[in-house]
């Protein structure tokens, strides 16, 4: 017997697309996670990410293994549009599900990071709307988890003619690699994002990582960055490294996503740093009279 409901979301000029939907075991904290599995855009199963999901839900989350087409079936970017509509799901859905539409994030693995970042990146109010796929209205989220993501594609001349980057950009060369990058579409109201990756991985390199910081600290957006020493592509999904990295995602979630204002309010109770925002301030706070 599966722990998991199976749902659709309806295609409007594309077929169904299936949800494999986890709901919280104990106590829901309102909030949504929609993981998305990678594979190269070529390959994978949403069924690779039921380990976080069982994760998520164990901690209050309803957590959703999404499905999207594959290269195979769709081009690119079909693959954000398919992300867009799942979201779209989940805020219809929202009171049916029992969640705070305005407590959705994106998790995404590898090609999923990616394509959730090119989601984010282009959501309502991101100055981006429009250049990547069909319409994002409505497809906003509140947090964006991504893993060992592929950020900036046109880096490198070389292994963009390779797979799998080559199928994702159907021989568009440089231009559609820029195009394809999400580094191109960080902006001021990009919704919070950690950034996860091993500091081992020749697909997704460290440079590439702090890439894809660099622009979020620029544009003035919520970030946080956590590159493992040693670690190679797709580690977490060991069964030594999957609860441990996932109880410091589901810290994330509460500290940006569900408990905000109460971690807010503690700090400012019991951190003196937490009430100023400089070293003159601090200064001023401590010096009598």
């Amino acid at each position: 017997m599966n722990d998991w409901i199976a749902m659709t979301v309806t295609g409007e000029g594309r077929r169904d697309l299936a949800l494999d939907v986890f709901h919280p075991a104990g106590e829901a904290n309102g909030a949504a996670v929609i993981l998305l599995h990678g594979g190269g855009w070529a390959r994978g199963h949403r069924s690779a990410t039921h380990g976080y999901a069982r994760a998520l839900a164990a901690a209050g989350f309803v957590a959703i293994a999404a499905e999207y087409r594959l290269l195979g079936e769709a081009a690119f970017p079909a693959q954000v549009d398919d992300i867009r509509d799942t979201v779209r799901w989940v805020r219809a859905h929202a009171e049916e599900l029992r969640i705070d539409p305005d407590m959705i994030a994106l998790q995404g693995y590898s090609a999923g990071g990616h394509l959730a970042l090119m989601v984010s990146g282009t959501q309502p109010g991101s100055g981006h709307e429009g250049k990547v796929g069909g319409t994002s209205d409505g497809s906003g989220v509140a947090a964006v988890v991504s893993f060992f993501a592929a950020a900036r594609l046109d880096s490198d001349p070389e292994a963009i003619e390779m797979p799998p980057f080559a199928a994702l950009l159907n021989g568009g060369g440089m231009e559609a690699a820029r195009a394809a990058s999400p580094v191109h579409y960080v902006n001021a109201a990009s919704p919070t994002t950690f950034i996860i990756g091993g500091t081992a991985d020749f697909m997704q390199p460290l440079d590439a990582g702090l890439d894809l910081l660099r622009a979020y600290v620029a544009a003035g957006a919520e970030v946080e960055f956590h590159y493992l020493h040693s670690q190679t592509h797709e580690f977490c999904a060991t069964p030594s490294v999957l609860p441990a990295i996932m109880d410091e995602v589901i810290f994330f979630y509460r500290r940006t996503l569900t408990e905000r204002r109460a971690f807010e309010d503690e700090a400012k109770d019991l951190n003196p740093f937490a009430r100023v925002s400089s070293f003159a301030e601090l200064m001023a706070a401590i010096t009598p009279g």
